[in-house]
């Protein structure tokens, strides 16, 4: 008999336990249902469809770009237009694009955000129950990422009120790191349950199952060219050079590291299991897709990258 989910038809075959009365008929039954469990990049593709992608802040603007150029997903993207063309898209490229989302992409595979300017969703029960299974994001060293935002001179963070680069405003007030802290810290975890309002220990196991259950990809910022490897593994599509652009550059692009001397000792601890948890799942999908530079270098040369290790 069969089933449709999300567009995929899905043959369910029963155990023909009446019929398998000798070792080697059961074997022969099992072997045709694994067959038929066998997955491809354009199947799992479906299944996560429409992909949802989580931003959070300062875990790679630039990966919308991975996204948005998977083949057929929004057929009016000229190959290798960046989202972080200024010259198209503006100085609020981000934004400008999620306005036209709809028009431009197939929203049976994208979900589009709306309204535009909410680039940061928050995911509340009935929004992650909708879209369960269909997340995809990328995830980033606690620590690294609060002090990524406390870096940027394009999106002011640490002014107070936020500055978004798109605007012309000056900071007239700058927060201190410990007004800062409480205002951007586990942002990750936040996300995921829904809320920074409350937000306790307590929460962290909500976090870390939905983050089990809900996504489709799971990526590391801080690992982005092994990332990308790995989504056009599990999904398909061409490596393109866009996906390997940083569109939002501050003190030496994706890999830098800040000094966490700043922050006097303090660790995100919400953050940091969550964090873990994402990095399980990453390490676990490198390992089941057989993924590595050395395995990548094809990707690579596609999109005309040239790793150095």
């Amino acid at each position: 008999m069969g089933m449709k989910a999300h567009g995929v038809l899905f043959i369910a075959i029963l155990p023909i336990y009446l019929g398998c009365q000798e070792e080697a008929d059961c074997q022969v039954t099992e072997l045709l249902q694994r067959s038929l469990e066998v997955e491809t990049p354009h199947l799992r593709r479906l299944k996560a469809s429409p992909m949802f992608w989580l931003h959070i802040p300062k875990c790679g603007t630039s990966f919308y770009n991975t996204v948005t150029h998977l083949p057929g997903m929004c057929p009016d993207l000229p190959v290798n237009l960046s989202m972080g063309d200024e010259s198209v898209w503006g100085k609020c490229f981000e934004t400008h694009f999620r306005a036209l989302c709809p028009t431009l992409c197939d929203q049976k595979l994208l979900h589009c955000d709306w309204p535009p300017t909410a680039t940061h969703q928050f995911l509340v029960d009935s929004k992650y129950e909708e879209y369960k299974g269909h997340f995809v994001g990328l995830f980033r060293q606690p620590e690294q990422r609060l002090l990524s935002a406390y870096h940027d001179d394009k999106d002011l963070f640490r002014s107070d009120p936020f500055i978004p680069a798109c605007s012309n405003e000056t900071m007239t007030k700058e927060l201190s790191m410990e007004e800062f802290i409480q205002r951007y810290a586990s942002f990750e975890t936040g996300q995921l349950v829904g809320t920074l309002i409350n937000l306790t220990l307590a929460d962290v196991p909500k976090a870390i199952e939905r983050l089990e259950q809900g996504f489709a990809f799971v990526g590391l910022q801080e690992e982005w060219e092994l990332s990308i490897c790995l989504f056009h593994a599990k999904f398909g599509g061409p490596c393109l050079s866009v996906d390997f652009e940083d569109t939002r550059p501050s003190h030496g692009g994706k890999a830098s590291l800040y000094d966490t001397s700043i922050l006097n000792g303090w660790v995100d601890e919400l953050d940091r299991p969550v964090y873990a948890k994402a990095k399980e799942i990453f390490e676990r999908d490198l390992q089941k897709f057989g993924i590595s530079h050395e395995t990548c270098k094809s990707c690579y040369d596609e999109a005309g990258l040239v790793w150095q290790d």
